[in-house]
């Protein structure tokens, strides 16, 4: 058991490093082992023994094009099965949003997060968790972040992680195949909008290969398509992990103008399940209420898990 457990380890860590060089974060340090920096033994493991060290699956520092001078240190966690997530999988994301935490905060006092500063210049550090919760079942309940949404944990230290499920990673790798079908015509790059806290010109991008972790929980992910043979001809692509309802195409419509002031060209709004024959009275009908025609004109929907079924 313990040599199959180690096999679909692997093999979950391959999936999410092919994960991570799909969305720019190419040539994470992997396989990582920090001292535990408990000195009470306040850190255990699940059998409640003191830790004296940490592993970190995959870790990865960019500068955050959303925040000036930010440096953000993403620390991963990698958990696989072939086995569909629990029916209860509470306690078993206890433990691993723990063990994740636990690492996090050894990290901020090793020598790894020194020698990270070294290349850098920032004016400030953000360290962030991901913990992948991925399985192999066919038959699992995708949507495990809904099920643990309302978990409360004990630990009283600050620190944001990301969640990356079935069927968050599924949203993600099904718009980039789709981007990807588009490469002979268009480039694509992650579109950086303004935060309020990106507002430095010397530094300022609003694109990037990178995405922002930041995007890993969103419902959108914002796109600029720049067509090959011409730089000024561009679009806007806004894919959203949720279905196709007329408030979630007026909100993206909305979203669309505020971000593309900066883009001028095509608008493209992405659904997972969006059907021509139906829902073209809906896309109709709302780009009237929108009440800006010129705007509207330039706004097309696809399907990008099935494009056939936006002709």
């Amino acid at each position: 058991m313990g040599e199959w457990s180690k096999k679909v380890g692997e093999y979950g860590e391959g999936i999410v490093e092919k994960f991570l060089s799909i969305v720019g974060w190419s040539n994470p340090s992997k396989g990582l082992t920090i001292l535990c920096s408990m000195s009470n033994g306040e850190h255990k493991n699940q059998k409640n023994d003191s830790v004296k060290t940490h592993g970190i699956d995959f870790l990865y520092s960019y500068m955050n094009p959303l925040v000036d001078g930010q440096l953000k240190n993403v620390i991963i966690s990698s958990k696989y099965s072939m086995s569909k997530y629990p029916n209860s999988p509470t306690q078993q994301f206890k433990w691993y949003m723990t063990d994740l935490i636990n690492t996090m905060e050894c990290f901020d006092d090793s020598d790894i997060k020194t020698e990270i500063l070294e290349p850098f210049s920032c004016s400030t550090i953000d360290d962030v968790g991901v913990l992948f919760w991925l399985n192999g079942d066919n038959n699992s309940n995708d949507d495990l972040i809904n099920n643990v949404s309302s978990t409360r944990f004990d630990i009283l230290r600050n620190a944001t992680v990301y969640i990356v499920d079935n069927k968050r990673i599924g949203f993600i790798l099904e718009v980039m195949k789709y981007i990807k079908t588009l490469s002979s015509t268009f480039r694509y790059s992650f579109y950086y909008p303004s935060t309020g806290q990106n507002v430095n010109p010397q530094n300022r991008a609003n694109t990037g290969s990178i995405l922002p972790v930041e995007y890993l929980n969103t419902s959108v992910i914002p796109i600029k398509l720049e067509s090959i043979n011409n730089s000024k001809e561009t679009c806007l692509f806004l894919a959203t992990i949720d279905n196709f309802e007329k408030d979630t195409f007026m909100r993206l419509m909305g979203l669309a103008k505020d971000l593309g002031t900066n883009l001028v060209g095509q608008v493209i709004i992405g659904f997972p399940d969006y059907k021509e024959l139906e829902h073209k009275i809906v896309v109709s009908t709302s780009k009237q209420g929108f009440q800006d025609v010129d705007f509207t004109k330039t706004i097309s929907v696809i399907n990008y898990i099935n494009p056939l079924h936006a002709l």
